[in-house]
C-alpha cells in the first residue's frame, strides 16, 4: 500500500527546525509587505485609472501614475522575498509542497510566463504611459487580473499541500499535472481573505504617500489621506466577514484549536482580528482630523503587527491540517552554518537595497521629479 504521505528524504535538516521555522515566518513576512502592495495597487490603480479618465479629477491622474512608476520597484521586492520564503518551505514542507505542485504542474509551471508577462505590462507601463493613452486602462486591468490568476494558483498549492490525504487517489484519477484544489471549501474564502488584505495594506500605503507629500502638495496629500483611508477602511470591513467564512470552512480538527483547545491560538487570532481593525480605525480617525500624521503611523503599526498576529494565526492552521493528517516533521540535523551565515548578511544587504530603492523613489516621486 502506498503511504499517504511520502516518506522525508534522507537528508538532515541543515539546520535546527526551529530557526528554519523562524527564517520561513520573518522571509514570508518580508515578502507580504510588498506582495500586498503589488497587488492591491494595481487593482486601486485600475480603479483609479478609469475614474481619472473623466478628465475633472486631476489627483486620481497622479495618483495612477505613481501607482504605475512604482510597482516595478515593489515586484522586484516581491520575487525576491518570496524566492527565500519558497526556499524555507521547501526545506521543511518539500515531500508535501513537491507532490501538490506535480499534481497540478502545468499550472504551477505557468507562473514562471505569467510572471515575466506581468513584469513587461508593468514596464511597459512605468516608462510609455503616455504613449499608451487610453490602451493604458486595459493594460492596468490585464496586470491586476494576471495577479489575481497567480495569487489564485499559489493558493491552490498552499492548500492541496494541506491535504496529503488526497495526494494518491488525485494522481491515480489524473496524474497529467493539470488538477487544481477549486472543490477545497477553504480555497474561496482564504483568496478573498488575501486580496481584501492586499487592497487594505494598499490603501494604508497611498495614505503614507499623502502624509510624505504633504509639504510638496497639501491638495493632492488630503486627497491621498483620505482616498487611501476609505480603501483600506471598506476592505478592513469586507475582510473580517471573508476571515469568519475562512475560519467557518476549515476542518473541524483545525476549527476546535480556535474553538478552546488552543488558548494561544486564540488570542493571536484576537489580537489580529484586533490590530487590523485598529489600523483601519486608527486611519479614518486621522484622515478626518487635523494632524493625520499620528493617525497614519498609528495605523502602519497596528497593521505590520496585525500581520505578525495573521501569519501565525496561518502557521497555526497549517500545522493543525497536517497533524492531523499524519505529518510528522524531519528531526535529523546537520547544521551548515557557513551557508545560514552567507545567506544572514545577504539577506541584510537585500532589506537594505529595497529600503534605498524604495526611499529613493518616494523621494523623486515627492520632488516632482
Amino acid at each position: 500500500m502506498i503511504p499517504p504521505i511520502p516518506q522525508p528524504d534522507p537528508v538532515p535538516l541543515p539546520a535546527p527546525g526551529w530557526l528554519l521555522w523562524g527564517l520561513l515566518m520573518f522571509t514570508f513576512f518580508l515578502h507580504l509587505i510588498p506582495m500586498n502592495l503589488v497587488l492591491g495597487g494595481s487593482l486601486i490603480g485600475a480603479i483609479t485609472r478609469v475614474r481619472a479618465r473623466r478628465g475633472t479629477r486631476p489627483h486620481e491622474t497622479a495618483l495612477a501614475h505613481l501607482i504605475v512608476k512604482s510597482l516595478p520597484v515593489l515586484m522586484a521586492a516581491a520575487v525576491s522575498m518570496g524566492v527565500a520564503a519558497l526556499l524555507f518551505l521547501q526545506v521543511l514542507y518539500g515531500r508535501l509542497f513537491f507532490v501538490s505542485a506535480l499534481l497540478m504542474g502545468w499550472w504551477w509551471l505557468g507562473v514562471i510566463p505569467l510572471l515575466v508577462l506581468t513584469y513587461y505590462a508593468v514596464y511597459l507601463m512605468a516608462f510609455r504611459e503616455r504613449d499608451l493613452a487610453e490602451a493604458g486602462t486595459l493594460v492596468a486591468w490585464t496586470i491586476a487580473a494576471v495577479l489575481g490568476l497567480i495569487a489564485l494558483i499559489y493558493g491552490n498549492n498552499m492548500s492541496l499541500m494541506l491535504r496529503p490525504q488526497e495526494f494518491v487517489g488525485r494522481y491515480v484519477n489524473d496524474g497529467r499535472g493539470v488538477q487544481l484544489n477549486l472543490l477545497d471549501p477553504t480555497l474561496i474564502p482564504r483568496h478573498l481573505h488575501m486580496v481584501l488584505g492586499a487592497i487594505a495594506v494598499s490603501g494604508l500605503a497611498i495614505a503614507v504617500l499623502g502624509v510624505i507629500r504633504r509639504h510638496a502638495d497639501a491638495e493632492f496629500a488630503r486627497f491621498a489621506i483620505r482616498y487611501g483611508a476609505f480603501f483600506c477602511g471598506m476592505a478592513t470591513v469586507i475582510n473580517i466577514f471573508a476571515g469568519l467564512w475562512w475560519l467557518a470552512a476549515l476542518p473541524r480538527e483545525v476549527i476546535l484549536r480556535f474553538m478552546g483547545q488552543d488558548m494561544t491560538a486564540i488570542l493571536v487570532l484576537l489580537l489580529g482580528i484586533l490590530f487590523t481593525v485598529s489600523a483601519a480605525g486608527l486611519l479614518i480617525h486621522g484622515a478626518a482630523g487635523r494632524r493625520p500624521e499620528i493617525g497614519v503611523f498609528g495605523s502602519v503599526a497596528a497593521l505590520l503587527l496585525g500581520i505578525v498576529m495573521m501569519l501565525f494565526t496561518r502557521d497555526t492552521v497549517r500545522s493543525a491540517a497536517l497533524a492531523t493528517a499524519g505529518f510528522q516533521p524531519v528531526t535529523w540535523v546537520a547544521p551548515q552554518w557557513g551557508p545560514i551565515a552567507i545567506f544572514a548578511v545577504l539577506l541584510v544587504g537585500a532589506i537594505g537595497t529595497v529600503a534605498w530603492m524604495v526611499r529613493a523613489l518616494a523621494v523623486s516621486e515627492a520632488g516632482g521629479k
